[in-house]
């Protein structure tokens, strides 16, 4: 199928009409989020966290340029990711969001309306999660460059709670500040948390953290006060268990339990494990919805307007999701806030085709933002998007719990195509060297290198402005073909010769 605006025009607008009864509730009580859905969104109060392996993207590109596949580093994930959902979700009664290739996202929302509980459980879940790491380390003989390491990132507040998607294809998703701040904090190791989660602890915490300066807060516990002070909440963890647990996954999958082969047929997410792992050159794709967070914490106090911003949303990530899946055959990873990660690929050797697919996507995504939404819903705001492309074999797999695994896409062109996106601005599509490499020269010159994004960069390249390019191409190499075969007509009724060369095919009616 190939895009067309009147296509995704028909789509917005059935997308729009889909969430006509969109209704906004306040959690107040445990709920399952699976239970959650488009025109049932919540409204959840709470204490976003993100967890990140540090020095895993570093650890990943080495092995690449050593001729690794990653399929070790695939495995020790899983092990890892097993221990982080347990110590989220059973020992601190919270709630895991997904897994971000090495990063987890996670909410502690309980005990309802008792805000610094909520934010000292989800401290001590970071700082358990970075004890239990060294546990790890140690069960999985990883020590110096080889240790993981841990950063945490900890804001609080009130977000939505939605979910998008289609059929089976759907995805947990929050909108507001908390959800996002938070990922902005994993800039190095330790646990860091804004003022807002600062001001809900108690006195005890508050002594034991440090004032970074800049806005934020880092705090350092033993392994021994978490364990204490997690006993003094009712909360379970320790570090013995946590090494039971470990060594118990580590026995489970040995290494040499992931077992990837190269693509050769459109990827099913459904079948996805360790041992159904698939391996893919392929051009790893971020696009994110540029300053939809703010426009979202603008409209908090309200309810009508944050309904019809709800709406806008899931017309903007439906009819980019329709337009990756169903249009480019593209995979969606995951969804992670405002943002869509995909990955567009062939199941065989075609990179140039993958490529110039990859573009075309992203200037279809661009018109949805900019032409498509505004012609559907132009009493509402517009928003535009950044897009990030990065060209490399990745592995496809899932990670986590049996039951709650998440799909993810490892490989060091993901995390490159992350970076790329989070440097531009809305209406921007940023490639990596692979990428633009691949593309034929017409295009290339639509992307030039930008110094202070370290991407070659196209503004304001829509769907239609690449099939002119295309087509003035196209009109070039037709008038350099005729140019060529008068030539040598020309050549020939002039009795010269003309070696290595057949006359070429005349056009019609000349």
């Amino acid at each position: 199928m190939t895009w067309t605006f009147e296509l995704a025009q028909e789509r917005a607008e059935d997308r729009y009409m889909q969430t006509a009864d969109l209704r906004i509730e306040d959690v107040t009580r445990k709920i399952d989020f699976d239970n959650i859905s488009r025109t049932r969104p919540r409204r959840v109060t709470g204490t976003h966290l993100y967890v990140d392996i540090v020095n895993f993207n570093r650890q990943l590109r080495a092995q690449e340029e050593d001729g690794d596949d990653g399929e070790e580093l695939l495995r020790m994930l899983h092990v890892f990711a097993r221990e982080v959902s347990k110590i989220i979700a059973h020992d601190f009664d919270g709630q895991k969001i997904h897994f971000q290739g090495p990063r987890v996202h996670a909410l502690s929302y309980r005990p309802i309306s008792d805000e610094s509980t909520i934010a000292v459980k989800a401290v001590l879940t970071c700082l358990a999660i970075r004890h239990s790491t060294a546990v790890f380390n140690d069960v999985l003989d990883l020590d110096g460059s080889e240790a993981w390491q841990i950063a945490a990132g900890l804001d609080h507040g009130r977000c939505i709670a939605t979910r998008n998607g289609a059929g089976g294809d759907q995805e947990l998703l929050f909108l507001g500040g908390a959800a996002n701040h938070a990922a902005k904090l994993l800039q190095s190791s330790g646990v860091r948390m804004t003022t807002r989660v600062y001001d809900l602890l108690p006195q005890t915490f508050q002594d034991k953290v440090e004032d970074m300066g800049d806005g934020t807060y880092r705090i350092s516990l033993s392994a021994s006060e978490v364990e204490r002070l997690s006993a003094e909440y009712g909360w379970p963890w320790t570090r013995a268990d946590s090494r039971k647990r470990l060594e118990d996954a580590a026995e489970r999958y040995p290494v040499g339990s992931v077992t990837s082969t190269k693509v050769k047929e459109k990827i099913d997410k459904a079948t996805l494990t360790l041992s159904n792992t698939k391996r893919v050159q392929g051009a790893s794709i971020f696009a994110d919805v540029d300053g939809f967070t703010s426009y979202i914490d603008g409209l908090q106090s309200l309810d009508d307007d944050l309904v019809e911003a709800i709406r806008l949303f899931h017309v903007i990530r439906g009819v980019m999701r329709d337009s990756a899946v169903q249009d480019f055959e593209a995979l969606r990873i995951q969804y992670q806030g405002d943002r869509m990660q995909s990955l567009a690929y062939r199941p065989v050797q075609e990179e140039e085709k993958a490529a110039l697919s990859a573009v075309r996507l992203a200037a279809a995504l661009t018109s949805v933002a900019d032409e498509v939404i505004p012609h559907v819903l132009p009493e509402l705001p517009a928003h535009r998007l950044a897009i990030g492309l990065s060209w490399g074999q990745v592995l496809v797999s899932r990670v986590g719990e049996h039951g709650n695994t998440d799909v993810i896409s490892l490989g060091g062109s993901t995390a490159a195509a992350a970076t790329i996106q989070q440097r531009l601005d809305g209406g921007q599509i940023g490639l990596d060297r692979s990428v633009r490499d691949y593309l034929p020269a017409w295009l290339q010159q639509a992307f030039p290198w930008s110094s202070s994004v370290q991407a070659y960069v196209a503004t304001d390249l829509t769907y239609n402005d690449l099939a002119i390019l295309e087509a003035s191409e196209q009109k070039d190499r037709a008038l350099g073909a005729l140019a060529a075969t008068t030539a040598v007509v020309g050549l020939a009724a002039a009795g010269a010769v003309v070696l290595s060369r057949k006359p070429a095919k005349p056009w019609s009616n000349g």
